[in-house]
């Protein structure tokens, strides 16, 4: 769990001056030239650390204590980071004692060129922030000076990279603190005229209002009914509830020139998509065109890897012997049709009511094509 230390009711304002000189001071420190130095697609501790060992002085310091979780001496920063550790302390973005300063339970990345706080990686997190997150990014081509919508912001990672086109920002996130970390993140990147927070439940939160874009990195994992996962995980038996209840509020939501993208998994027999056919009937009854990218089909059957992943994430917040769920999900994707679990990328627009796939998919992960 993320550590209570960090405040749900954070003053942007009274921090938006440290967050800023923080976001300064790292700029000339170095830290962010070393985080364009790792893979984008995957945070690897051990590769952080091995790396960190390598170099000395303030920089060794800041990835001790940005990246790698540690605490370190307070007097061992660079002056300008030392100046607003307390600022940084009062807003529970950082903790100090005995001369030390830690963070609690964060990380500080740089995502297309974005300072972004977020949860250090957890099986289990509270507010989400992966490689799907930055798969989406990759794929984001939002409207230049257009409005976007970001549901399920979480950290604000989409929404931070659709500021980088778009004239305004609006970022929907239903828990309070991945919010509070989310308008934390506009205000360190001083987008803060920009770019808007709302607490809320999807389009709950913007009745009425249209967006020329609209992305979501929803809760996706296919989950039965009766069994305990994480709530930033659970897209429902096949994972694809929340994309549904996303795609049903685009005529009302998306402008006529806009496009709305998703990144998610499904339940599939290894070839198509148990949603396809759902997909077709939908596109054709709101006269929408829809593209889904399959990029993975997953083995999902008793004996899976996958399945046993799922088994015990579940079995961590339930207690049930992990053996026992794996029965019940094999159980509830052999009931669905699912042999497998397809990673795709949804894109929607306004058009003639078709529905496509486009598989890319290969047997084996490899370099050539991203497995999100």
């Amino acid at each position: 769990m993320l550590s209570s230390a960090l405040e749900v009711d954070i003053d942007e304002a009274a921090v938006a001056a440290d967050l800023r000189e923080l976001a300064a001071a790292l700029d000339r420190s170095g830290y962010g030239e070393i985080l364009t130095c790792f893979l984008p697609h995957k945070a690897q501790a051990h590769i952080w650390a091995q790396t960190a060992a390598k170099i000395d002085g303030p920089l060794r310091t800041l990835m001790e204590l940005f990246l790698l979780g540690r605490a370190v001496p307070q007097d061992d920063l660079p002056a300008r980071v030392g100046d607003v550790v307390p600022g940084l302390a009062a807003a529970g973005l950082v903790q100090t004692g005995q001369g030390a300063v830690w963070l609690p339970n964060l990380i500080l990345l740089r995502p297309m060129g974005q300072w972004l706080w977020c949860q250090r990686p957890h099986p289990s997190p509270t507010m989400y922030f992966g490689d799907d997150s930055l798969a989406l990014v990759h794929r984001m081509v939002t409207h230049r000076g257009g409005h976007t919508l970001d549901l399920c912001a979480g950290p604000g990672v989409q929404a931070l990279t659709a500021s980088l086109r778009s004239d305004r920002v609006t970022a929907v996130e239903i828990n309070p603190v991945a919010a509070a970390l989310c308008r934390t993140n506009i205000a360190m990147n001083g987008l803060g005229d920009r770019m808007e927070v709302r607490l809320g439940d999807l389009y709950g939160a913007v009745p009425g209002e249209v967006f020329d874009d609209i992305v979501s990195n929803p809760p996706l994992l296919p989950v039965p009914e009766d069994v305990q996962f994480a709530f930033v995980g659970d897209g429902g038996r096949d994972g694809f509830d929340i994309s549904w209840t996303i795609l049903d509020g685009l005529p009302e939501h998306l402008s006529d020139r806009g496009a709305c993208r998703i990144v998610g998994c499904v339940l599939s027999d290894g070839y198509v998509p148990v949603v396809m056919d759902g997909l077709g009937k939908w596109a054709g009854e709101h006269d929408f065109d829809v593209l889904l990218t399959v990029t993975a089909h997953v083995e999902a059957h008793r004996d899976s890897s996958f399945l046993r992943s799922m088994s015990l994430m579940s079995s961590a917040i339930s207690g049930e012997p992990a053996e026992v769920l794996q029965e019940r999900y094999a159980a509830d994707y052999a009931e669905l049709g699912g042999s497998h679990v397809a990673f795709y990328e949804l894109c929607a627009r306004h058009g003639g009511g078709t529905a496509r796939l486009a598989d890319v998919s290969a047997t084996k992960r490899s370099a050539e094509v991203w497995f999100v």
